[in-house]
């Protein structure tokens, strides 16, 4: 794991999330650093100005249609006042990579994020699984969910131990105050640690575990880190012409295969991520499953077609491995 002298979390906030399975790290990019990439979040969603007052254009409708099919749950209407899953709860979201300057994809690999992904959970050899931002404004449905545990990662049970267990997180790219959609979440000193596959607890089937739901309220660069086994739910947006933003990054150690959610393999060929890529170093392409250099899949031949693929890669690192 990397090193610092001035780290911007602390041993408490590791063992937060590797004790009780979650933890929010106030301000772990520093403010100035989203806002300076809110220009490429703006040119997906409207400005919350703008969509409280029916304007935005092609952007407002991007935002209708911009779901997750894995997402919709299509259950029969339940009142509006009941926690539920709900369709439009996942409206909002957007794949990266991103386009514009590229600043909003560069968060992804933000070097303190990563060095909190890593010293939390013990490993430099890590991947990132998960990349979306999501965008939420008051109005648009009732994001209230019932407790639940996100088992829709991996296709075996989790295995909560070091070496094997993965992080799921949101990054703010805003404020995120107690009347716009904090998610709450359940320490796994109240939850017990249980794991419940397929079942949600609404208010009347588990008061306690319910009541001991606590709000991961922070300011813009926080990140909200936690464990598939941690109860949590998604809460409404009350403020008059509120609006939440997120960029959802989940980590998972190498080689784990049974754990996924959004690759990017197949969006690897997009101009966008030719020049992400082109901003990156080894270790930060690592993260997307880039081999090292000095990996046995480098030769000479594989190395030029990397060349070839990301033109302005510098692949001299990949190249001077090979003569070591």
């Amino acid at each position: 794991m990397s090193s610092s002298a001035a780290k911007p979390f602390n041993d408490d906030h590791v063992r937060q999330w590797q004790e009780q399975g979650w933890v929010l790290v106030p301000s772990l990019v520093p403010a100035d650093e989203i806002d300076d990439a809110l220009d490429d979040l703006w040119r997906l969603f409207p400005r919350p100005d703008e969509f409280h007052a029916g304007e935005g254009g092609d952007r407002r409708q991007g935002f209708e249609n911009r779901t997750d099919p894995r997402n919709l749950v299509h259950r029969d209407p339940v009142p509006d006042d009941i926690p539920a899953f709900r369709d439009r709860q996942f409206l909002g979201r957007a794949l990266f990579p991103f386009p514009g300057s590229n600043k909003l994809n560069r968060l992804a690999v933000h070097p303190n994020m990563v060095d909190f992904a890593r010293t939390a959970m013990g490993d430099d050899d890590l991947r990132i699984y998960q990349m979306a931002l999501w965008a939420k404004y008051t109005g648009v449905t009732n994001y209230a969910q019932p407790l639940h545990q996100d088992h829709n990662h991996s296709v075996v049970p989790a295995r909560m131990e070091p070496g094997w267990w993965h992080m799921e997180g949101f990054l703010y790219l805003s404020d995120v105050d107690e009347d716009v959609a904090p998610t709450h979440a359940v320490s796994l000193s109240d939850s017990g640690g249980r794991i419940t596959y397929g079942r949600y607890l609404g208010p009347d089937d588990d008061p306690a575990l319910w009541a001991a739901a606590k709000p991961a309220v922070g300011p813009r660069g926080s990140f909200l880190a936690y464990r598939p086994d941690v109860w949590h739910r998604g809460v409404n947006l009350t403020r008059p012409g509120g609006s939440r933003f997120l960029f959802g990054l989940s980590f998972k150690h190498g080689g784990q295969d049974w754990i996924g959610y959004e690759n990017v393999q197949s969006r690897s060929t997009a101009d966008r991520f030719v020049r992400f890529v082109a901003s990156c170093t080894p270790d930060e392409l690592s993260l997307f499953g880039v081999p090292m250099p000095g990996h046995p899949f480098w030769n000479a031949a594989t190395v030029d077609a990397m060349a070839e693929r990301y033109p302005d890669l510098d692949v001299s690192p990949w190249r001077d491995a090979l003569l070591s």
